[in-house]
């Protein structure tokens, strides 16, 4: 027995209903748009993938033949694998901060938000697959180093706003605080359950400002 919610479906599962277009031949080099049902199709087999076997696994021959299509059909949709990589980690990334937002919106800067957001963020991760793969495995992952680094400095640069008066080094304490946030969340997927005690060193990090004395 897990309490492990529900999952958001992978990319394809966001796009809206549509009219379907008339059909246009692509020449070589070409590319589809980016909500084209192909691409996303073939993005919803790499998430699956790529929670299954790790991204390290993860090849274009392999993609295409889950999403049922000719391996020559990936090129119309990516230039190469490093692009499929990308885009898989920025939707995973713009679903977990759009949630994080949501949840803390409302919230004043300091303490009391980054907790919040680090909650958020270990929850929102709960519902959507690739967790391990797109948080601890990109990071190994030279396609994508760029990108991981990206998302890195802006969830460090977030926090650190909310730490400032907390600790004489609170950039140092928020990227700290990103990295173990990532672990934890890849080991609560691995597990499907919340881990308190984890979650709870996790919260120890962020201090409260010191109390400012009265002068006598």
């Amino acid at each position: 027995m897990t309490d492990r919610p529900a999952r958001s479906r992978p990319p394809g599962a966001d796009r809206p209903a549509t009219t379907a277009a008339p059909t246009q031949r692509r020449g070589p080099g070409s590319r589809a748009g980016n909500d084209h049902p192909t691409r996303l199709e073939l993005l919803d087999a790499a998430v699956d993938l790529a929670e299954r076997d790790g991204l390290r696994s993860l090849s274009i021959a392999d993609v295409t033949a889950a999403a049922g299509h000719a391996k020559g059909t990936f090129y119309v949709h990516f230039p190469d694998r490093a692009a499929l990589l990308v885009a898989l980690h920025q939707w995973f990334h713009d679903k977990v901060f759009a949630q994080v937002i949501e949840q803390t919106a409302d919230d004043a800067p300091g303490p009391a938000r980054a907790r919040r957001r680090v909650l958020a963020f270990l929850d929102a991760c709960r519902t959507l697959p690739g967790v391990r793969a797109l948080l601890l495995d990109a990071r190994t992952e030279p396609a994508i180093a760029t990108e991981v680094e990206a998302r890195n400095r802006q969830a460090t640069q977030a926090l650190t706003a909310d730490l400032r008066g907390t600790t004489s080094h609170p950039g140092e304490v928020a990227r700290i605080l990103v990295l173990a946030t990532a672990d934890i969340a890849g080991r609560e997927s691995a597990q499907r359950r919340r881990l308190p005690p984890a979650r709870q060193a996790l919260l120890g990090l962020v201090l409260d400002p010191p109390p400012v004395m009265n002068p006598q």
